[in-house]
């Protein structure tokens, strides 16, 4: 069966179970695999992602002073880790990065608030984005929600993480407690974020 042409092997029975064999060679040695193999380098090599949040008091800054966004919950992981708010991929690719912040202001004023990336220590080019928080009205703080995409390549062990910053010192980064009372609600996470291999 070894001098068997490929065109002359009858067809495999599908779906495959995963411990169907494969020849290949690795360090110019010939050798063999399962499917099953291909699949895990595949997922471990191509498919990684993270999910991070954050749960913590909230976010402040003075006036126009540059801060970096604290991300302080892992929900899950594979090849992308998190080391206080700096996400590190240990998989060299293309990575769509979405984040989204929950922003509040107490003051009779509105805010306007920036948000960028920084890239193994330098932000990118045109990614900053902006967005007006409006003026507390009667008892109720202005709120306003920033979400935005970035698709970035990375090599192996590059990381990023995001500064910020408000004008008048009031904008903040807001995590919101669960309604514990009609209605009933889930917490709105200050920060969430999402990392997902694309490439």
């Amino acid at each position: 069966m070894a001098d068997t042409k490929i065109s002359a092997m009858p067809n495999a029975t599908t779906p495959l179970t995963g411990a169907e064999l494969i020849p290949l060679v690795q360090s110019g040695v010939n050798v063999k695999s399962t499917i099953a193999n291909f699949g895990q380098y595949a997922r471990d090599t191509l498919f990684n992602y993270g999910s991070f949040q954050d749960l913590g008091a909230d976010q402040t800054a003075a006036s126009n002073t540059v801060t970096l966004l604290r991300i302080d919950t892992t929900d899950f992981t594979q090849g992308v880790t998190r080391t206080g708010s700096r996400i590190t991929l240990t998989n060299a690719g293309v990575y769509s990065i979405i984040i989204s912040l929950q922003l509040s202001n107490a003051s009779a004023n509105y805010d306007n608030f920036t948000l960028w990336p920084v890239i193994n220590g330098t932000a990118p080019t045109a990614s900053a984005s902006l967005t007006n928080v409006s003026e507390k009205k009667g008892n109720i703080n202005g709120l306003a929600i920033l979400t935005v995409q970035y698709t970035y390549q990375f090599a192996a062990g590059g990381y990023f993480e995001f500064n910020w910053h408000n004008v008048s010192g009031n904008a903040k980064v807001v995590t919101y407690p669960a309604g514990l009372t009609t209605p009933i609600h889930p917490a709105a996470a200050g920060v969430i974020l999402s990392v997902i291999q694309i490439g």
